[in-house]
C-alpha cells in the first residue's frame, strides 16, 4: 500500500470514529433527565430542613381553657364553657389551675400561670412539692376546739402556707356547740392578737354561718384542715343542696376521719365557690427556711433586735424575747415560732 493509501485509510477511521461519537452522544441526550435537587450546606447559605407533611393523626388539635374543679389518681374535671369533661393529665394539676385541654383527646395540655399557690412539703417524700389548691383568693383554715381537740401548732403552719401563697388568711372555728363557756375561747387571742380574721359558727346549729357566708361571699376559696374538724359538715350547711358525704370522729382516739378522699369544688348561693380538700393530721412546710421563717410571724416586725441576723432564740439582748417576757408577744405564739424553727434544723 502507497503512501497516499495508507493516509487516506487514517482519514477515513478518524472521520468514522467522530460520527460514531456525536451518534452516541444524541442518544444519550435524548434520554437524560434533570438531577434530584440537593440541598446545598455551604455556609454562605442557609439550609432549610424538609418538612414532613403531618398524617391527619399527628395534626395538632385544638385546645380549650378551661378551670380544674376537681383531681383524683391519674385524672382531673375541667369546667369548660359551662361542661364538665374528664380529662388525663401528665403535668401535675391542681383544684382551681387554669388550664389548656384537648377536647379531642380529653388531655391537659398545658397549666397556665397560677396566682396563687397553696402548697406543703409531700407527706412521703418531703422534698416534693404538693399544690393543695390554686389561685384561691382566700385559704379557710377549718378548726375545732373540741372533737377533735385544738392543734395550734397545726394552725401556725397553715398561717405560714397561706402567708407564702398570697392568699388572705380566715380562721373558721367550728362545733362552737359543744363548748362549755367563753373561757374555752382563749387558745384562739394570740391570732386575733395578729389581725388573724377569726369566725366562730357551728354547723351543727347554724350558728355563725352568716358571718361565714358574707366573709366568703363572690371569692375563690378552699377550706383546709385537720380531719374531723367539719369542712364538708359547713358546707352542707352553707348549702343544704350539696349534700356532701360526712364522717364522725372516733370516740377512741378523738382524731378526725377521713371522709373526703379528693379535692372538689363547688358554687355556693352567695357567690363564692369553694374547694373542699381531704383532712390531714400532718403539716409540712414547703420551701421555708430558718431565714424564711421569721417573715411569717409580723408579731416581730415591731421590735429590731441588735443582730440583724437574730434568730430570736439564743441571741442576747434579743427585742422579740423581752417582747414575750413582757407580754407584748403572745407566748404561745413564739413557742410556735421556737419549735417551728427546730423542725427546720436550727435548734436554738
Amino acid at each position: 500500500m502507497s503512501r497516499e493509501e495508507r493516509k487516506l485509510r487514517k482519514h477515513l477511521e478518524a472521520h468514522a470514529r467522530r460520527e460514531l461519537r456525536k451518534a452516541l452522544s444524541k442518544a444519550r441526550v435524548k434520554d437524560w433527565k434533570p438531577p434530584r435537587e440537593r440541598v446545598s450546606l455551604n455556609e454562605d447559605e442557609d439550609y432549610l430542613p424538609p418538612v414532613k407533611k403531618k398524617t391527619r393523626t399527628e395534626q395538632e388539635l385544638p385546645t380549650s381553657a378551661g378551670f380544674v374543679a376537681e383531681t383524683g389518681p391519674g385524672f382531673c374535671d375541667v369546667l369548660s364553657a359551662g361542661e364538665r369533661v374528664r380529662c388525663r393529665h401528665t403535668v401535675e394539676v391542681a383544684v382551681g389551675d387554669r388550664v389548656l385541654f384537648s377536647p379531642a383527646r380529653r388531655r391537659i395540655e398545658d397549666v397556665l400561670p397560677r396566682r396563687t399557690v397553696l402548697s406543703r412539703a409531700d407527706p412521703h417524700n418531703p422534698r416534693l412539692e404538693r399544690v393543695i389548691a390554686a389561685n384561691v383568693d382566700v385559704v379557710v383554715n377549718v378548726v375545732s376546739l373540741k372533737s377533735p381537740p385544738l392543734r395550734p401548732g397545726l394552725i401556725d403552719r397553715y398561717l405560714i402556707a397561706i402567708g407564702k401563697s398570697g392568699a388572705e388568711p380566715l380562721l373558721c372555728v367550728n362545733k362552737i356547740d359543744l363548748l362549755a363557756g367563753p373561757e374555752e375561747l382563749a387558745p384562739l387571742r394570740p391570732y386575733q392578737h395578729v389581725g388573724i380574721q377569726v369566725v366562730l359558727c357551728s354547723a351543727a346549729t347554724s350558728a355563725g354561718l352568716e358571718s361565714l357566708s358574707a366573709a366568703l361571699a363572690g371569692k375563690l376559696c378552699v377550706f383546709a384542715g385537720h380531719s374531723g374538724v367539719g369542712k364538708s359538715s359547713l358546707l352542707n350547711a352553707l348549702d343544704p343542696h350539696l349534700q356532701i358525704t360526712t364522717g364522725s370522729v372516733s370516740a377512741a382516739n378523738e382524731k378526725g376521719r377521713h371522709t373526703t378522699t379528693s379535692s372538689a369544688l363547688y358554687h355556693l348561693p352567695n357567690g363564692a365557690t369553694v374547694i373542699d380538700t381531704p383532712g390531714i393530721r400532718e403539716f409540712g412546710l414547703w420551701d421555708v427556711t430558718r431565714d424564711d421563717l421569721r417573715r411569717y410571724y409580723h408579731e416581730f416586725d415591731a421590735y429590731q433586735c441588735v443582730f440583724s441576723d437574730c434568730t430570736h432564740t439564743h441571741e442576747p439582748d434579743c427585742a422579740v424575747k423581752q417582747a414575750v417576757t413582757s407580754g407584748a408577744i403572745p407566748e404561745a405564739r413564739y413557742e410556735s415560732y421556737a419549735r417551728i424553727l427546730v423542725s427546720l434544723g436550727a435548734a436554738p
